[in-house]
């Protein structure tokens, strides 16, 4: 599993996703200040989220985590 943080290109939504095979199996959204990666494993996934972030990963980049644009 890979955990990462991602921002709405648009919005600047931020959400953790967790991926597997490349593929968003679970997401949560939270605001951009509590971005941390110590937390990133730990943080509520939820499967029911993964769909809609998958079906709209064009409009999301990886962001680092050091940093919120």
């Amino acid at each position: 599993m890979i955990y990462e943080y991602w921002q709405h290109r648009v919005t600047a939504a931020v959400c953790a996703v967790k991926l597997v095979d490349g593929r968003v199996v679970a997401a949560v959204d939270l605001p951009p200040r509590e971005v941390d990666f110590g937390l990133l494993e730990h943080l509520p996934y939820r499967a029911a989220e993964a769909a809609s972030i998958e079906k709209q990963r064009g409009d999301f980049r990886r962001i680092d985590g050091r940093r919120v644009a």
